[in-house]
């Protein structure tokens, strides 16, 4: 029977045993692992029948993550995330040295030779050139065949209007020549950013039939790759592996651009570096303050919506976004002249806004605002809710002005210690002594 690992358990062991190494770059979880160790993992992850997305990291994704924080959210909840990137891998410094960068075209090589003995079948998405919109349906057929010390032959069925070898033909072929006795199950392009949740359905099902345990998921779009490893690995237990260009670089190499193509891309990759450079600096100066494990655990219970009420002058939302926290925030004042202080602070920041109400359960007085009145107007359908409360037993109001929208109060943060949690909400180690941190139990 297939595993599945749970995409917040983060990434396996090492081959070695032990718990995971994990290296943050940029803000993303790294395993520092050698090419050889990297095969080997997936090999073994697909021997177990374990469900798990893999992604190797140049630093033009970390910079992307870095400004998209649907990929960074994805990044850092996959299974296994590889430094493949020069760049990348000198920011990995297990033990103070460099890690190595595993290599996309030598990691797909290196995993189908180990995987020959375990008789492990291998899935080739890829996307045609120009077809980035194509819908999923056509055929395409590749055969490989290799002289010299063996002979091996074997056909890749691939769906899709693009050329074949954009599907996987010829690498399939490439495979089969290196190595015979490898078992190439299918080949089929990458469904379209309008491809509907019924072609993915039919893909997943074909990789399901097709009884691959390796999905290699390659082309030039490298975000729609991860993305789609991530949903894949969702839904059918295989190793979903996002591989950046290995597929054209195994196949013989990119045909030659036009110099201007070579202009734009050259600068299109310095900018990336340069966007890079400075998430990571970020990430190597931030410390391991109280805030910068506060916005970890945010970051781990996929937190979009800070609400901090008694916002006071906004000290509270600085620490947040200077340790890294990018999501949006509404803070709440209704003291005049601290909330001036807050504005100034705000104004600069677009996903910062200021609300000159109190929060609570409307009853009385000094009930505040309830939530549940307010909650068209201050959340977005489908944001996870963090909310710093001013003072502990304060959170028993504020779920009772939440009403219906209290379960999407994910998370609490109180100043001060609480001896029990609201029900349905577990504490957690608090970043700031004193304080209590709640959330809500899964």
């Amino acid at each position: 029977m297939s595993q599945a690992i749970s995409r917040t358990d983060g990434p396996p062991a090492p081959p070695g045993g032990g718990p995971p190494r994990t290296v943050r770059s940029a803000g993303i979880p790294l395993t520092p692992l050698t090419p050889a160790a990297a095969a080997r993992t997936l090999v073994r992850l697909a021997v177990r029948g374990t469900a798990a997305d893999v992604h190797l990291c140049g630093t033009a994704t970390l910079a992307d993550a870095d400004r998209d924080p649907g990929l960074q959210r994805l990044l850092r909840s996959a299974a296994l995330n590889l430094p493949a990137g020069g760049g990348t891998a000198r920011t990995v410094r297990p033990g103070g040295r460099p890690a190595a960068r595993v290599y996309g075209p030598d990691l797909l090589l290196d995993t189908v030779r180990a995987g020959q003995r375990e008789g492990l079948g291998h899935y080739l998405l890829g996307q045609p050139p120009g077809a980035e919109n194509a819908p999923a349906h056509g055929t395409a057929t590749g055969t490989g065949t290799g002289t010299g010390t063996g002979t091996a032959t074997g056909t890749a069925t691939a769906t899709g209007t693009g050329s074949p070898a954009g599907a996987g033909a010829g690498l399939t072929a490439e495979i089969l020549v290196r190595y015979p006795d490898a078992r190439v199950a299918g080949a089929a392009p990458l469904p379209g950013r309008t491809a509907t949740a019924d072609e993915w359905t039919a893909l997943a099902a074909r990789i399901r039939e097709s009884g691959a345990r390796l999905v290699w998921i390659g082309g030039s779009d490298t975000a729609r790759q991860h993305r789609a490893a991530a949903r894949l690995a969702a839904g059918h237990p295989a190793v979903y592996v996002a591989a950046g260009p290995a597929f054209t670089l195994v196949h013989g190499g990119a045909r030659p651009a036009p110099p201007r193509a070579r202009w734009q891309r050259w600068q299109a990759a310095a900018l990336s570096h340069a966007r890079f450079l400075r998430a990571a600096a970020r990430e190597r100066h931030r410390g391991r303050g109280p805030y910068r494990e506060l916005v970890q655990l945010l970051a781990d219970a996929e937190i979009d919506l800070v609400l901090d009420t008694a916002a006071d002058d906004g000290a509270y939302v600085t620490g947040l976004r200077r340790a890294g926290y990018r999501g949006r925030v509404v803070s709440f004042e209704v003291l005049p002249g601290p909330r001036e202080q807050l504005a100034r602070r705000a104004a600069g920041d677009p996903g910062w806004s200021v609300l000159p109400y109190a929060l609570g359960d409307g009853n009385g007085p000094d009930g505040g605002h309830r939530l549940d009145a307010l909650w068209d107007a201050v959340t977005a359908p489908g944001e996870r809710l963090f909310v710093r409360l001013r003072a502990p037993g304060h959170e028993d109001r504020l779920l009772e002005g939440a009403g219906a929208y209290a379960p999407d109060c994910v998370g609490l943060q109180t100043r001060g210690e609480r001896c029990a949690p609201p029900p349905g909400y577990t504490a957690v180690p608090p970043p700031v002594p004193g304080d209590g941190v709640l959330f809500r139990q899964s």
